[in-house]
């Protein structure tokens, strides 16, 4: 039997879903209820790091060489679930940590929970501010995150950074600079480096403070910040070349943002980039290798993101079709968040449904697959959240009662 035009029409049923705004009324199928959802959700349990009852996803685990984690930012529960995630991997061959950070910062995290918990912490508190809600790397501010860090670093996972830097992220990249000279730094980039780090303590301010203040525009037209990333284009160190390129590619996706232009196709363009590297490098002293990619949920899905752009989870599921393998994609979802119940929540109303089987004692998943085929057959009436997340996620993880992190520092 050829497959192929019944591959290629089950894409184009899909891609037309997630590129239109049809509503639910302009839908066939039976509507979506809690009772089609109630069907396909099993309870477990995550202890010690181990996930206890939910065999269906541990089975689709164990086949598959790329496991996206979409997940919400700064929960606590989700910290929980990604350290039993990876240990659980690790049990099944996987040695590749994707995460939403830049390339440098991946690594820099790695080297200093390798050195101790103490050391990343100090390295937060050097450079944040909690009045103005500053950070040099995002999504690893809490103590749920320092612990997966210990666990991904003492089980050898090789952590990817696949995004841009952070907003925020100059001041200690522009230290790191200058870190990796050692000996070789020249008196005039240290005072660059003081004028500079005095220079971002109030341009970080203002932009908290002020609205249109545009940070990395004014850093790319400033000839002291550009002339200090120049001095070191000529160094030979791999670390240091990283840096100004991913410092450069920050402030161009950055400033296409502030500018109100359409910066997230370029940065889609960069994730794809950063993984495709690290694949390939971990291909060459690995044939088969197994990744493990953390990031929002915008980002992960099969086949499109809110934009409607093809996105990372996308390039993951193509190259995983490619090679003949699999790939799993699981969607992070509260529905208790610090004792509130969000499907009360009138900003949370479309994910009501899907969100109705969390309990606030124990893990929910939902296997969304079944869904999925009732939805392209159009057998299957759901709003637009329901759609796009039944389309392009395989499960979704509703935990417990949750929290927002507590900061480790």
């Amino acid at each position: 039997m050829n497959i192929t035009p019944l591959i290629s029409a089950t894409l184009a049923v899909v891609t037309l879903l997630l590129a239109s705004d049809t509503s639910a009324s302009e839908m066939t199928g039976t509507r979506l209820s809690h009772d089609h959802i109630k069907a396909h959700t099993t309870y477990f349990d995550v202890s010690n790091g181990e996930i206890l009852g939910a065999n269906t996803l541990l089975e689709e685990l164990e086949k598959s060489h790329f496991v996206a984690l979409g997940e919400l930012h700064n929960r606590e529960r989700l910290g929980e679930l990604t350290e039993a995630l990876l240990v659980i991997l690790n049990s099944f061959g996987f040695d590749y940590f994707a995460v939403e950070t830049g390339p440098y910062s991946a690594r820099k995290l790695q080297a200093l929970i390798g050195t101790g918990e103490s050391d990343v912490s100090a390295f937060y508190a050097g450079y944040s501010s909690s009045l103005f809600d500053l950070i040099p790397v995002p999504f690893f501010k809490g103590l749920s995150d320092l612990r997966l860090l210990k666990v991904a670093d003492s089980l050898g996972y090789e952590m990817w950074g696949v995004d841009q830097e952070f907003y925020f992220s100059h001041a200690y990249l522009i230290d790191e600079l200058a870190r990796l000279m050692g000996n070789s730094l020249r008196s005039s980039q240290r005072a660059m480096q003081r004028k500079l780090k005095r220079r971002l303590y109030w341009m970080y301010r203002r932009n908290q403070i002020f609205s249109g203040y545009q940070l990395n525009c004014r850093l790319i037209n400033n000839d002291d910040f550009q002339s200090y990333l120049s001095s070191f284009d000529s160094a030979l160190q791999p670390d240091i070349q990283q840096i100004l390129a991913a410092l450069r590619a920050t402030q161009e996706i950055y400033c296409l943002n502030e500018q109100g232009k359409a910066s997230e196709p370029v940065r889609v363009s960069y994730f794809l980039e950063n993984f495709d590297t690290n694949f390939a490098n971990a291909s060459a002293v690995n044939s088969e290798p197994k990744v493990f990619l953390k990031m929002g949920s915008n980002h992960l899905g099969r086949y499109r993101n809110m934009l409607n752009l093809k996105d990372i989870g996308n390039h993951v599921k193509q190259l995983a079709e490619l090679r003949g393998q699999r790939s799993v994609h699981i969607r992070y979802l509260n529905r208790f968040l610090e004792g509130r119940d969000m499907t009360e929540n009138s900003n949370w109303q479309e994910s009501a449904r899907l969100a109705s089987v969390g309990d606030k004692e124990r893990w929910s998943l939902i296997d969304l697959r079944p869904l999925r085929e009732l939805l392209l057959a159009g057998e299957l009436q759901v709003n637009n959240f329901e759609q796009r997340e039944i389309i392009n996620y395989d499960f979704m993880v509703i935990p417990p009662n949750d929290e927002w992190v507590e900061r480790h520092w």
